[in-house]
Formats: structure tokens, sequence, C-alpha cells
């Protein structure tokens, strides 16, 4: 399966997520904050990443922002996980290139569905 990075500064949060998606076969790193998922990125580019929306530091947003601009990791995937239901929220994850938003928290069959739809979809515009 794929190689998936989930970058939440919620521990909880975080294992519950790896432990979804490595039910589903996919290999999971998890960074706590924006500047550790932009490092992990260029370490060792995963296929999809899963990015907090609210986060200290920099937030998903400039996370996205950051890792669009970067064109070894700009093909990416990248679906913002929030717990707002703002429908501002989409409108601007589309703007930073974000694949996709799940909602928070994120019902374990969507999980697997959003992953698999940002593997097979090409990157945005």
């Amino acid at each position: 399966m794929a190689k998936i990075l989930v970058v939440d500064d919620e521990p909880l949060l975080r294992t519950i997520l790896r432990e979804c998606l490595e039910m589903g076969g996919h290999t999971v790193t998890v960074a706590e904050d924006g500047r550790s998922a932009l490092i992990s990125a260029k370490a060792d580019p995963p296929e999809c990443i899963l990015l907090d929306l609210m986060m200290p530091g920099l937030d998903g947003y400039e996370t996205c922002e950051m890792l669009k601009a970067d064109p070894a990791l700009a093909s990416i995937p990248v679906l913002l996980v929030s717990a707002t239901t703002d429908l501002r929220v989409v409108d601007r994850a589309e703007k930073v290139g974000a694949a996709g938003v799940l909602p928070k928290p994120v019902p374990v069959e969507q999980l697997q569905h959003a992953v698999a739809l940002a593997l097979l979809s090409p990157p945005p515009a």
C-alpha cells in the first residue's frame, strides 16, 4: 500500500489515525507539527499527507503552502483534517493546493476512502 505522513499536534489523534491507516495496510510515519512535517517529508517523501489544520506554529494551511512550493514535494496529495465545518475551510484548502478536507474525528471508512481517492487522483493545478 502507500507510505503516509500523519501530522497532528494531539498525540491521541496521531495514534488513532496511524492505527486506522495501518489497518488498511499503509506504512505510516507521524509528525507533531508543521515544521516536523516539512523535515520528515523532505527526508523521506510520503505518497500522501494527512495534515491537521489547527496546530501551533505553522498551521495546516501554511504547511500545505510550503509543501506545494517545494518542487520535490508539490505532487504529494495533502488532505487537511479539521474539526470545523465552516465552508471557508474548503475554499482556502483548495487555494493552498490541498486535495481535500476531512472532518475531525474522521470515520475509519471515510479516512480509507479519502486516502485511496487522494492517491489515485491527479494533483490539483
